[in-house]
């Protein structure tokens, strides 16, 4: 891979795991948007447990 591709990709691996400050830190302000873009998409793929596996109503055992 380039040296570019290889920065790109290092860059979008520490968006997913650092804060925005400690990722402006490391790649600079201008870069913010990465960190954001990648914040965004990491949103968009999270599933909630509701609407992968559906709502179910529990109840509680009582034992007897």
């Amino acid at each position: 891979m380039s040296k570019i591709g290889n920065w790109v990709l290092e860059m979008q691996e520490d968006a997913a795991w650092s804060s925005k400050e400690v990722f402006c830190r490391k790649h600079g302000v201008s870069q913010g948007d990465v960190w954001e873009e990648v914040q965004r998409q990491m949103d968009e793929d999270s599933v909630e447990p509701e609407a992968y596996w559906g709502h179910f109503e529990m109840e509680m055992d009582d034992g007897a």
